[in-house]
C-alpha cells in the first residue's frame, strides 16, 4: 500500500509531536508498505531529535513566509542602526509572542496560519502523486487541507484526518473572533470529507463525536520500547538524594506544580527537610519556573536546565526516582494524554500526578498501570509521600501492570491504525 503522512511536526524536531507520525512511517515501512513523509524544512540545532528514517521518504519543504522573511528583517535591522534594531526587534518579538499566546494565530493552530502558504506548496508538489491512504496529523489545521485536496483529486484514497489537539474547540488557543465561522466552516468540510477521524484519548473523541457524523476513533500516541534500549541496558543512578524530574512544556494558567512546591516549602518551614535531601531539576524550553519557586522560597531546592536533547531528558527520567505529571487545570478538558505520559510510564521510576485524580483519563491511566500516585492538589499527602520516600525509597512500592502497559506500543498502535482501515 502507498501512503501519505502528511505532518508539520517530524523528526529532527525534538518534540514529543514528531513522534507519533514518525512511529506510523518507521512502522508500516517495516511491514512491507511504500511510506512518504511531507513535512517543513527543519532548521538545525544541537539538540535535534536523531532517528532513522532510512525506510521511508521524507519531502521537506520550506514555509515560503519564514523562508524569505528572515534574511529580509535582517537587512533592515542591520541598515537601521545595531542598537534601534535590537530594540525593535525585542518588541516586535514580544508583541508576536503575546499575541500567539493569547490566539493561536499565524504559528500555532488557529486561522490564519503561515503554514497555509505551506500547505499550498505541498498540493502543487504531491497532487500528481497517487496514494491508497494519506494521513493527514494536526495541529496545525493546514496539514487537513493537503489531505482535503488529495481526496478530490483521488476520491477513492482513503483519508484519515487525525488530531492531537482539537481545533476550533481548543482549550488553549482561542483564536479570533471574527474567523471562528469561518474555522467551523473548514473544519466540517475537513471532517465530511474523511474517511476515518482519529484522536489521542476517548474524551477528545466523544468530543470530536459530537461535532461531525464520520466515524471517529482512537489511536493512543503510546511509547517505542525501542527507543529505550540504551538506555535500560544501564544500572539505574542512585541519587544522594531524592530526585524528582519534569520534561516537557508547562502550559502556564493550565499546568501548575504549586502544590508540590507549597509541600516542600512547608516542610523546610517545618525543619522536615533540606535541600541535601531533595532535589527538582526541570528541564524544557518553556518549563522554567523559578518564579514559583522563589514565591514558596524554595529556590534551594529548584533546578532548571534548560532544553536538551532527548537522551539527556531520558536519561534524567530514567535515573529519577520520580518524575513529576501536570495535568491540565481546566474541567472542561478531561481528555489530554500527551505523549510524555507514555514515555513517562515505560522508563521511569514512578510517577508523581499533580492536578490528577482517578476521575481524569490521565489519573485512571496512572492508576491502572500502576506507574505512580494520583495526588489532585493535595498538598498534606504530598508531604506525606515525600518524608516516607526520604526516609526510605522504597515506601509505596508499585507492581506494574506490564501487560496493560505493553498494550501502548507504539507497533501496536500503528497496526492498530492499519487494522481500522480494513
Amino acid at each position: 500500500m502507498k501512503i501519505l503522512i502528511v505532518s508539520t511536526f517530524f523528526p529532527p524536531q525534538n518534540s514529543i509531536a514528531s513522534l507519533r507520525p514518525y512511529s506510523w512511517a518507521k512502522w508500516w515501512s517495516k511491514a512491507g508498505h511504500e511510506v512518504t513523509v511531507v513535512t517543513t524544512v527543519k532548521r538545525k540545532h544541537e539538540n535535534d531529535l536523531v532517528l532513522d528514517c532510512s525506510g521511508f521518504d521524507v519531502v521537506s519543504l520550506p514555509i515560503p513566509f519564514f523562508s524569505n522573511a528572515s534574511s529580509v528583517y535582517h537587512n533592515t535591522v542591520t541598515k537601521s542602526g545595531r542598537k534601534n534594531g535590537k530594540t525593535l526587534l525585542s518588541f516586535l518579538k514580544k508583541k508576536y509572542s503575546s499575541f500567539l499566546n493569547n490566539t493561536g494565530c499565524f504559528n500555532t493552530c488557529r486561522f490564519p496560519d503561515f503554514h497555509d502558504l505551506w500547505a499550498k506548496k505541498v498540493i502543487r508538489k504531491m497532487l500528481t502523486s497517487h496514494f491508497d491512504l494519506i494521513i493527514s496529523t494536526g495541529w496545525p489545521y493546514s496539514v487537513h487541507r493537503v489531505g482535503l485536496a488529495m481526496k478530490k483529486k483521488y476520491p477513492e484514497t482513503k483519508w484519515i484526518v487525525d488530531w492531537r489537539d482539537l481545533w476550533t474547540r481548543n482549550h488553549l488557543f482561542k483564536g479570533l473572533r471574527i474567523f471562528w465561522f469561518y474555522e467551523r466552516y473548514l473544519e466540517k468540510k475537513i471532517h465530511n470529507n474523511a474517511d476515518l477521524v482519529t484522536t489521542v484519548s476517548e474524551p477528545l473523541a466523544d468530543r470530536l463525536r459530537s461535532m461531525t457524523q464520520t466515524r471517529v476513533e482512537v489511536i493512543y500516541n503510546g511509547f517505542d520500547s525501542e527507543d529505550y534500549i540504551k538506555i535500560k541496558q544501564k544500572v539505574r543512578k542512585k541519587n544522594n538524594s531524592f530526585t524528582i524530574v519534569y520534561t516537557g512544556t508547562i502550559y502556564k494558567g493550565y499546568q501548575d506544580p504549586s502544590p508540590l512546591f507549597e509541600a516542600v516549602s512547608n516542610l523546610k518551614r517545618n525543619n522536615l527537610l533540606t535541600e541535601d535531601v531533595l532535589q527538582l531539576f526541570f528541564v524544557g524550553a518553556n518549563t522554567d519556573v523559578s518564579d514559583i519557586a522563589e514565591y514558596y522560597n524554595i529556590s534551594e531546592f529548584y533546578n532548571y536546565l534548560g532544553f536538551l536533547p532527548r537522551e539527556d531528558a531520558l536519561q534524567l527520567q530514567y535515573d529519577a526516582d520520580a518524575v513529576l505529571f501536570l495535568e491540565y487545570n481546566d474541567p472542561s478538558v478531561p481528555g489530554i494524554l500527551t505523549g510524555k505520559l507514555f514515555e513517562y510510564i515505560y522508563i521511569a521510576r514512578e510517577i508523581i500526578a499533580i492536578g490528577v485524580d482517578e476521575t481524569t483519563v490521565a489519573g485512571k491511566l496512572i492508576t491502572d498501570t500502576k506507574t505512580g500516585f494520583c495526588f489532585g492538589t493535595a498538598v498534606k499527602k504530598i508531604e506525606e509521600y515525600l518524608i516516607a520516600k526520604i526516609n526510605n525509597r522504597y515506601s509505596f512500592n508499585l507492581e506494574r501492570n506490564e501487560v496493560l502497559i505493553k498494550e501502548f506500543e507504539r507497533e501496536k498502535q500503528a497496526m492498530k491504525f492499519l487494522d481500522l482501515i480494513k
